[in-house]
């Protein structure tokens, strides 16, 4: 497809910008193409009320829990709380792939990625040794029943899908709670 020539100066922040994508698509000319085709997609543009929603999550610091799972939680059921969750629904949509057909290690990261991005908790640290994975987690509630809900949560997917590779020690305290697992045999 032929080319059409365009020069142009640009402002310091417009450049900035410029720069940071560069080494992802290119050129210049080739970050500013596909700037442009995001924008005439329409694929970017958020409305309104997205926007909202993500502002209230992040500024307020709402946890986005299911319509049962609140309900549950509101009639006492921490429970049924937990084993109504859509946890296994986000983490199956954002791998792309059954949970059965997942590591323990990718759920870990990807409920670590869904907790940050829903400001569900303060601190997420996942390590990895030979024969072990750890998952150390705090948050700023203050409540061992909010960390005991929150480590449930993890805990009731290794049940379902992880405890015949791996054995769990778990450690909860007011603050938050540390899982580690090591591999079977």
């Amino acid at each position: 497809m032929p080319k059409k020539r365009l020069q142009t100066t640009l402002s310091e922040e417009a450049f900035r910008i410029i720069e940071k994508y560069r080494s992802k698509y290119g050129g210049m000319n080739e970050v500013i193409e596909e700037a442009l085709k995001q924008m005439d997609s329409g694929l970017n543009r958020l409305s309104e009320s997205d926007r909202l929603l993500m502002d209230l999550i992040r500024s307020l610091d709402f946890t986005a829990c299911g319509k049962n799972q609140y309900m549950y939680l509101i009639l006492g059921d921490r429970k049924k709380a937990v084993e109504e969750s859509m946890m296994e629904t986000a983490v199956e949509w954002y791998l792309k792939k059954p949970l059965k057909e997942a590591t323990l290690e990718e759920f870990l990261r990807t409920v670590e990625r869904g907790w940050k991005a829903l400001n569900r908790v303060d601190y997420v640290e996942i390590t990895r040794g030979e024969n072990w994975i750890q998952w150390l987690c705090y948050h700023t509630m203050r409540h061992r029943e909010v960390s005991e809900f929150l480590a449930r949560h993890i805990t009731y997917i290794y049940e379902k899908y992880f405890a015949d590779e791996w054995d769990i020690v778990e450690n909860v305290t007011p603050n938050g709670f540390l899982l580690k697992f090591y591999r079977k045999g």
